[in-house]
């Protein structure tokens, strides 16, 4: 029994290290692309006097999928802004609770907001929802933000686990 855990430790652990380094990449190129968008947009509007058409419309998907690929990235790592004003007043046990009851809110709270904007990315769906000048489907978009809250509560909720048996890896601080 015990052996099968670990075994399933690891492979929880291989898998995800390799999906943060697929969605770091996917961030690096969201956030690549925009800032070609913006450069076209640029330079089109000043040196030709005729901008990019649609550069508004594709700025904002392209912004929406790189803060909501970070999310899980951020969320594991743990780097949310925090504030600390009095941390030196609380016992590193009570900190450790403090900071699992965090996770659990989050992860709690994220998973509900999944699915009711999932609930929205089929409505969007349903309807043919499209962006006004390049006719682009936003239910992609708006059912990968939906994806990403559901794993960024995942996150959450393994970061629990790890923060149960006191285990950090590499890449958290």
């Amino acid at each position: 029994m015990k052996e099968t855990v670990i075994t399933l430790i690891r492979f929880w652990e291989l898998g995800a290290m390799r999906f943060e380094w697929l969605l770091k990449w996917f961030a690096a190129s969201v956030l690549f692309f925009l800032m070609v968008v913006t450069c076209i947009d640029v330079l089109g509007r000043y040196l030709f006097d005729s901008p990019l058409i649609g550069s508004v419309e594709i700025t904002e998907l392209l912004l929406g999928c790189l803060i909501f690929s970070a999310m899980p990235l951020i969320t594991w790592r743990k780097e949310h802004i925090v504030v600390d004003l009095i941390d030196n007043l609380f016992p590193e046990g009570l900190k450790k609770v403090r900071d699992m009851f965090f996770d659990l809110c989050i992860g709690s709270s994220l998973a509900v907001i999944g699915m009711k904007v999932w609930g929205l990315a089929d409505r969007a769906a349903g309807y043919e929802e499209v962006t006004e000048y390049l006719e682009i489907p936003v239910s992609y978009f708006i059912h990968f933000i939906a994806a990403s809250c559901f794993l960024t509560s995942v996150t959450a909720f393994v970061l629990v686990i790890t923060r149960l048996v006191d285990k950090e890896y590499e890449n958290q601080e």
